[in-house]
């Protein structure tokens, strides 16, 4: 009978395949799909002045690191790369509890509003972004840094390794001093945001929302000042 000593997330056999199978699952989270999201369902593209640093740059920074581990680990054949029952309970459950908190602080704290956070970029960066590169990145790092891998070859690949993750947290320290508007207001019923990311970065100049940004979603939403 299967227990969780034996468990293996579903995103585990993307480490199985290579650097480059590794790199291109980790850059097809994010910010692969969130760009899809945004095209097809918030019918915008991403542009640099309406997106966190950390996700335009410091996610692929990830896929890079990503891609360094799996190779540092295939160098030595290991058996496995992927991290399975425990340990990679601890590397997908936390980070989802995680992100659906933070999601419902920041309505409660004003830096979004509901609609913003129903947004589907949005629902998909914390319920899928956080839990799935916390497990690929966190697992290839691991299993990198505990290959056995000897010579200098070993080293400048955890230079690169460590390097990425540095860069990422000074992205994600860059953005909490400098915040973007991130999410549009989305109207779920209707498929469309209530207002555009334009529109959106004119109003927070401001401190205001667009009129369409302040309709409520549904009873109950939290809404900027």
């Amino acid at each position: 009978m299967p227990t969780v000593d034996d468990w293996r997330p579903f995103m585990a056999p993307a480490l199985e395949h290579g650097p480059v199978w590794a790199f291109l699952a980790v850059f097809a989270v994010s910010p692969g799909a969130p760009a899809l999201l945004a095209l097809v369902l918030e019918r915008r593209l991403l542009r640099p002045r309406h997106e966190f640093t950390a996700f335009l740059y410091g996610d692929p920074a990830l896929a890079v690191s990503c891609a360094a581990g799996v190779w540092l680990t295939d160098s030595q054949r290991a058996a496995s790369v992927p991290v399975t029952g425990w340990p990679a309970v601890a590397m997908t459950v936390p980070p989802l509890v995680f992100g659906l908190w933070q999601g419902r602080w920041e309505v409660r704290t004003g830096l979004y509003t509901r609609a913003q956070l129903l947004s589907p970029t949005k629902i998909w960066h914390q319920a899928v972004v956080y839990p799935l590169l916390t497990y690929l990145v966190g697992s290839s790092f691991l299993r990198g840094v505990t290959s056995g891998a000897e010579g200098p070859l070993r080293w400048v690949v955890l230079a690169v390794m460590a390097g990425c993750l540095l860069f990422w947290i000074a992205a994600n320290v860059h953005d909490r001093r400098h915040p973007s508007t991130g999410h549009p207001p989305y109207e779920w019923r209707q498929l469309r945001p209530l207002a555009s990311m334009d529109a959106m970065v004119r109003a927070s100049a401001h401190e205001t929302l667009p009129d369409a940004a302040r309709n409520s979603p549904g009873p109950g939403v939290n809404q900027r000042p």
